[in-house]
């Protein structure tokens, strides 16, 4: 690995790590999280499977990945910011 590499992936996990601490400035995205879990229950309920690319509405499961991770990230700034706290 060449050290520019190194010192990029030193960078990704400490910004990774950063974003996992408690107290740290948390700040989710309601809407994206809400337009992501959207999205997510479109996929699963389209006809198609997402294969047929000229079917109006449908999503793409090659979009799966993306959508998957913006629901997990965007649920655990979420949690980390106190603010399901009230809905307890």
């Amino acid at each position: 690995m060449m050290e520019q590499e190194k010192g990029m992936a030193g960078l990704t996990e400490m910004a990774l790590w950063s974003f996992l601490q408690p107290g740290a400035h948390h700040n989710p995205d309601i809407s994206a999280l809400k337009e992501a879990v959207n999205d997510l229950c479109q996929m699963t309920m389209q006809k198609t499977a997402g294969q047929r690319k000229n079917k109006k509405g449908d999503i793409s499961w090659d979009n799966l990945e993306r959508v998957k991770f913006t629901i997990i990230c965007e649920a655990v700034l979420l949690v980390l910011s106190g603010k399901l706290d009230g809905l307890e």
